[in-house]
Order: structure tokens, then sequence, then C-alpha cells
């Protein structure tokens, strides 16, 4: 278990999904095709999500 805020991974991993869609070896799988029922945008959207959900409740 962590003890990391939640925020502070959702910034982490919000980093992590750049560095892996802006990697040079992804680029070029992506360029061949790659395919899948959740993009890396997705999951980055869903770290937006997710931190919209924490600041929200940060201001409560």
């Amino acid at each position: 278990m962590t003890n990391k805020k939640l925020s502070d991974l959702v910034v982490e991993v919000s980093q992590k999904i750049s560095e892996i869609y802006n990697h040079p070896e992804y680029q070029e799988i992506d360029s061949k095709g790659y395919e899948s029922d959740a993009t890396l945008g997705d999951a980055y959207q869903a770290m937006v999500d997710l931190n919209a959900q924490i600041v929200k409740k940060e201001q409560e």
C-alpha cells in the first residue's frame, strides 16, 4: 500500500501515459495499425476525470 495521496498518483500515471504515447516504440506500433478497445487517450481521460472528482471532493 502506498502512502502517496491519490491526486499525486493520478498525476504520475498521467505523466507515464504521456511518456508511453511519445515513446518511439509506441509510435512505431501505433503507426502499424495498433488497435485496442481502450486507447491511451481513454486511459489519460480516465485520469483527467478522476482528478476532477478528487478536486471536487477536496472543495466540499
